[in-house]
């Protein structure tokens, strides 16, 4: 092989080299991009899965709809559905807060002496909830 032909193989494992290069570049940034979208939305389901919980339990305490609203009303930031529920509004970082981005919404079903609740939380007025919760509370009578 003559200089001139070395120097052109030279010049064309050089191309092919940067190629692969580039090639691994994008599929490295492909998939860190897909990372970061995967961390954000796990981050919102987490955050609603705590939301979820939290009422939950504020349903096992209440006695009635309207001791559920005192109780998650905080600065405003809960209203009093016309069908008995409760729906409340908290910021990303789960603070009440009447313009969030996080909608809380519990529902309250009585029957006799069972409360039974779903509750739905939607992600910036989203019209699929991100996550439900189903739960039940029983409310013990008087001593019968």
């Amino acid at each position: 092989m003559n200089r001139k032909q070395g120097i052109t193989a030279f010049y064309i494992e050089l191309l092919v080299l940067i190629l692969v290069f580039l090639g691994v570049i994008l599929t490295l940034t492909r998939i860190f991009a897909f990372a970061k979208e995967e961390s954000g939305q796990a981050q919102v389901l987490t955050r609603a899965v705590c939301l979820a919980e939290n009422a939950a339990e504020l349903v096992g305490a209440a006695q009635s709809p309207q001791e559920l609203l005192a109780l998650l009303n905080q600065g405003d930031n809960a209203q009093q559905e016309a069908d008995g529920g409760v729906r409340a509004w908290y910021s990303r970082d789960m603070q009440p807060r009447w313009d969030g981005d996080f909608c809380v919404d519990v529902s309250w079903q009585e029957e006799g002496r069972l409360v039974e609740s779903e509750i739905a939380v939607y992600w910036q007025n989203g019209t699929e909830p991100v996550y439900i919760l189903r739960t039940g509370a029983y409310r013990g009578g008087d001593g019968a």
